[in-house]
């Protein structure tokens, strides 16, 4: 049973904001499924399901335009989407008869178990189970909402198992597994695409080198760097997976032309290693400003030129 407040703020959102009322109520399902597999009962999956229900309803007090908007987000901006888990926390926060656990599990739905979420960079066991799975949910949504079917699943998972954790993972790959995907022709955007992230990878390897990392076996990065370096291997490791190889990225392309399957699943690969770099960049703008204290003059230099070809290399992607 919902109270009347939180009745009327869902009221609010299906009027104002219809796809974010039908993104609420994609994730409770997801969410209730997952639950369902876990075997979760009681007051855990009540608090579950209103987490799941109520987790983006700060998003009601965010400029629509900044939400929808299609171009780059200023700095500003962006602080603005990142404090929506902390507003959504406050909305259910004030309402009586709500379990604390429902406002936890909302201010910490974009937290990540490999520390790469927010707004807190919160590890492993600090996320509450209640949390991990309105995550999950929330981005599993979002797949479908970028792509309109679940075709993206299998790779999206193979790319986030640290940040998810690989048993709510399998399950969603179950529930909401791959369908039959229609045949994409593969041609010179291709190419261009994965020369642009051959390249970034290259440039990530001089960077190290200018940091001085690249010859050591144990290296340790400046602990405000570490996350970009557990990004970026896992980034490598999964395309190393798929078979990439820098030096051989015509005889791909021209495998893929005569191989619908291959064709198909590079297309997706890309796809989503794109997003993945669009997700490292966000977060090294959240990131920022920490990063350049740790930083020395010479290292701050070499950070700056590598965003900027981060950047570069998103444009060619």
């Amino acid at each position: 049973m919902l109270s009347p407040h939180m009745a009327f703020k869902l009221t609010v959102a299906k009027e104002q904001q219809p796809d974010l009322f039908q993104h609420l109520l994609l994730v409770t399902l997801i969410a209730h499924y997952l639950a369902v597999r876990i075997k979760l009962s009681g007051m855990d999956m009540e608090n579950l399901l209103s987490a799941a229900l109520f987790h983006d309803l700060g998003e009601l007090h965010i400029n629509p335009e900044v939400l929808n908007s299609k171009n780059d987000l200023s700095e500003i901006e962006r602080h603005h989407i990142y404090a929506h888990p902390i507003i959504s926390c406050l909305i259910v926060r004030e309402v009586a008869g709500i379990n604390p656990a429902v406002s936890t599990a909302i201010l910490q739905h974009h937290e990540r178990l490999d520390g790469s979420g927010y707004p807190y960079w919160l590890h492993g066991d600090k996320i509450s189970i209640v949390a991990r799975i309105v995550s999950i949910s929330d981005a599993c949504a979002s797949i479908f909402a970028r792509f309109g079917n679940s075709k993206r699943m299998s790779i999206w998972i193979r790319l986030n198992s640290k940040k998810y954790g690989p048993e709510l993972l399998s399950l969603l790959l179950e529930g909401f597994g791959p369908i039959t995907i229609d045949p994409i022709a593969t041609n010179n955007v291709e190419l261009t695409r994965l020369e642009a992230a051959s390249q970034l990878f290259e440039t990530w390897d001089e960077f190290r080198a200018l940091l001085g990392l690249a010859a050591a076996a144990n290296y340790s990065p400046p602990g405000e760097l570490e996350f970009m370096f557990d990004r970026m291997a896992s980034l490598r490791s999964i395309l190393f997976q798929f078979g990439f190889d820098p030096s051989g990225l015509e005889s791909l392309i021209e495998i893929a032309m005569t191989d619908h399957h291959i064709a198909n699943e590079l297309a997706v690969v890309l796809d989503e290693i794109e997003w993945q770099f669009i997700d490292l960049e966000r977060e090294i703008c959240r990131r920022r400003e920490l990063i350049r204290v740790a930083l020395n003059e010479g290292e701050n230099h070499h950070f700056d030129n590598w965003t900027k070809r981060l950047l570069a290399s998103l444009v060619a992607m």
